[in-house]
């Protein structure tokens, strides 16, 4: 899989996509869906950081940097960002449910029957057969039981509970903010990795091991209280030296700035976990 990556931007990879992983299964992106924003972002960031000084960014270029072709390039560049995810395959049980609000075999008087778990027609697996694709019963039936859209009144049959799951609007709210956290700290770690030792910017991370758990939740609490405090002396600072100047500033001259800070905190059994699947990972190479 990671051959021809060295071990430690492998290891680097994985430990950013893990999360990220996370995020898109709990809001039922696939990984189909995920490829195409992917490719989008590779030629995004080749066209906006891998130029020649002198010289026009060419498809045929931003094929050689990216490993897609120049016609996918040519495609990709001419494509609006909310149409990336539309066409594509969509997680298998949300094809599962909208097969059940939509086929006939799977309805009475247009409304979505109560079904038996087996069975050739007209049960939950006949629908699952027809809807997703290669995908297991049992995994179906767990995720849309997880998310809430069915029930399970007996081990024999499945309800439909809710016509799909959509996220609120503050968990989607919440993905947003993430998005942008998450990007201007990898954009400070980048930024860094190019950089002269005198130009980097600030960029630390207190780790405490072994911490008893009261003292951790102790933790938290004055570390959320110093950071308000910090975060709020930035502030004022801030709006000190900029109040009243916004009128004489141009796209060239404005900067975006600012400082984060963040809790962090995982159990000792969940970073050796990781260790041990990368011992192990170095061990079958």
């Amino acid at each position: 899989m990671s051959e021809g990556i060295p071990n430690l931007l492998t290891n680097a990879i994985l430990r950013i996509l893990r999360p990220i992983a996370r995020v898109l299964i709990r809001h039922e992106v696939s990984h189909a869906q995920f490829s195409d924003l992917a490719r989008l972002a590779y030629v995004q960031a080749a066209k906006a950081h891998f130029g020649i000084k002198g010289r026009k960014m060419t498809h045929a270029r931003m094929a050689v940097l990216t490993g897609l072709s120049r016609k996918e390039v040519s495609r990709l560049l001419k494509v609006d960002e909310s149409e990336v995810t539309s066409t594509n395959t969509r997680n298998r049980a949300v094809r599962v449910i909208d097969g059940w609000l939509k086929d006939p075999e799977f309805q009475t008087n247009g409304k979505p029957k109560d079904l038996p778990l087996r069975g050739e027609t007209g049960s939950f697996a006949a629908l699952c057969t027809r809807y997703s694709g290669d995908v297991s019963l049992g995994a179906i039936v767990d995720e849309l039981e997880r998310v809430g859209v069915v029930k399970r009144p007996n081990k024999d049959t499945v309800v439909m509970a809710s016509y799909g799951y959509i996220p609120h609007a503050n968990e989607l709210e919440s993905v947003r903010i993430f998005s942008i956290c998450a990007a201007d700290l990898m954009l400070t770690g980048i930024h860094n990795l190019d950089s002269d030792p005198e130009q980097r910017r600030f960029q630390r991370q207190l780790t405490y091991p072994n911490v008893p758990k009261a003292v951790a939740e102790e933790f938290q609490i004055e570390a959320a209280f110093q950071s308000e405090q910090l975060l709020e002396n930035l502030r004022e600072f801030l709006a000190s030296r900029t109040s009243g100047q916004s009128h004489t500033l141009t796209a060239d001259t404005a900067h975006r700035v600012g400082l984060g800070i963040y809790y962090h905190e995982r159990k000792n059994v969940e970073i050796n976990h990781e260790r041990q699947g990368k011992d192990e990972n170095e061990i079958q190479k």
